[in-house]
């Protein structure tokens, strides 16, 4: 996959299944493309009443970041996860910061890699000397959604990174940044081990879908499940994953945190909120990018760093 999704077509890795050539088909037609493991929570949001700012947002302030002091340290590594041999990148700033250092876990999308992604989408700009920051390399370029808790092995890649790299580099925190097919797993994992984050940032994506259990209006319930802090980012033009999507995924972890599910305050990026009364360190908040297709957007990095910094408590 290129560093960049085209805007007018879904990601490549969808191409794989025999179904999605007429959504390839749809879109080409200037037709409205339906994720497919999207489709049941289309309309699940609530409207959203958002407040104007008042004074700093606590949640989300505007932020801009120098970088890393000096360029960091790229390297690859393996760990054998189940029968296979999984691959991620790890970059380590040199003047990694005593001030509680953290880790990154990266997550792309269907049809792209490790590699490609950190070209397209490079996140220690923003978390400069503050992170060890990880990108996750799917099979066959793509992530496994479906199989059961216990039995999901890039579930496991990714517990099993998370303890390593935590324990390497003696890190307290560890955030969740994810696009596309790869923020549908992030969204997975945070449902059924909501202790491995303490924060995630979901882009182009959208909400658990698939766990059996019930919440009392209707929503996916992991059996773990507790709340997590979270955000989601999406483009009004996204083709790939519609933007109730990423609408859903903010409402779901919204009401699930015990947040309000119809108050909300601007925040320091005028293209986001952050919900009302949410928990200390458990806040949720939405990022509705105008004209963005299926990718990440510009200041992505920047929004999602800032929001992990200011939900560490």
């Amino acid at each position: 996959m290129a560093p960049k999704v085209s805007e007018a077509a879904p990601p490549k890795g969808i191409l794989r299944r025999p179904a999605a050539w007429g959504l390839a088909l749809l879109v080409a037609l200037g037709g409205y493309v339906v994720y497919p493991r999207l489709r049941a929570h289309f309309g699940r949001g609530v409207a959203v009443r958002v407040s104007p700012l008042s004074g700093e947002s606590a949640v989300l302030p505007a932020r801009t970041y120098p970088g890393p002091s000096r360029p960091p340290a790229v390297s690859t590594h393996s760990m054998r996860v189940g029968d296979r041999v999984r691959s991620y990148i790890e970059i380590v700033p040199p003047a990694l910061t005593t001030d509680r250092p953290a880790l990154v876990v990266v997550l792309h999308g269907d049809g792209g890699d490790a590699q490609s992604f950190h070209r397209g989408f490079p996140f220690e700009p923003a978390s400069g000397d503050g992170a060890v920051v990880v990108y996750l390399d799917g099979l066959r370029a793509t992530w496994d959604l479906d199989s059961a808790d216990g039995e999901n092995d890039d579930q496991l890649f990714v517990e099993r990174v998370v303890a390593e790299l935590k324990t390497r580099h003696g890190l307290r925190d560890a955030f969740g940044a994810a696009y596309s097919s790869g923020g549908f797993l992030l969204n997975l994992v945070a449902c059924r081990n909501p202790g491995l984050f303490r924060a995630i940032a979901t882009h182009a994506a959208g909400g658990p879908y698939s766990e059996k259990g019930r919440y009392p209006n209707g929503y996916v319930k992991c059996e773990r499940q507790a709340p997590v802090a979270m955000m989601a980012l999406h483009g009004t033009s996204d083709f790939g994953v519609p933007l109730a999507g990423g609408k859903f995924s903010a409402a779901y972890w919204a009401y699930v945190n015990g947040c309000s599910t119809v108050e909300a305050e601007a925040t320091g990026y005028p293209q986001c909120y952050a919900y009302r009364a949410c928990p200390a360190g458990k806040a949720v908040a939405y990022c509705e990018i105008p004209g963005l297709g299926h990718w990440v957007w510009d200041d992505g990095a920047a929004a999602s760093w800032t929001f992990f910094v200011a939900n560490r408590s």
